[in-house]
């Protein structure tokens, strides 16, 4: 097969068809709607935008976390990669997606969180019943291998601290 075959088969299984990114851009929509609101009050991880499989991660994570301590988790907000943000000049752009086969995509989403502090982080999705639900995470510094190997990660940290 020639060259270019090969890179429009590539092309074509990499494209979402144009209701899956409405979808999914409407999930981000939702996802960083508090951020512009009167304040994000909810946890990130408390929020309904997750797989199954992310959301069983963080009922597990929330079973060991410490009580009185932060963790490596538990000390800013995951969505927005900080710990504070300007909600009038807070945007949030997604510049990018694609399908990853078998109902899964990916958006690349950039931040300004105000400030003048920008910042890119990649979203994994998943179809589920409720449509397209957040799967996993990863930004560099704080999520580089992702947000659902952070999260073992820091079960796993914090199971040992409460031995």
């Amino acid at each position: 097969m020639p060259a270019s075959a090969l890179t429009a088969l590539f092309l074509a299984a990499a494209a979402l068809p144009a209701a899956d990114r409405a979808a999914i851009d409407a999930s981000v929509a939702r996802i960083y709607a508090p951020y512009r609101a009167d304040g994000a009050e909810d946890a990130a991880w408390e929020r309904p935008v997750f797989s199954a499989r992310t959301a069983a991660l963080i009922a597990e994570w929330q079973k060991v976390m410490p009580a009185d301590e932060v963790d490596d988790l538990n000390d800013g907000d995951w969505f927005c990669l900080c710990q504070d943000w300007d909600q009038t000049k807070f945007r949030h752009a997604v510049i990018a997606r694609r399908s990853l086969g078998k109902g899964r995509a990916e958006a690349t989403v950039r931040l300004d969180i105000g400030f003048g502090e920008k910042r890119d982080l990649r979203m994994a999705f998943v179809r589920e019943k409720q449509g397209w639900r957040l799967d996993d995470l990863f930004a560099a510094p704080d999520f580089p291998r992702g947000l659902q190997q952070a999260l073992r990660e820091t079960i796993a940290a914090d199971r040992k601290l409460a031995r």
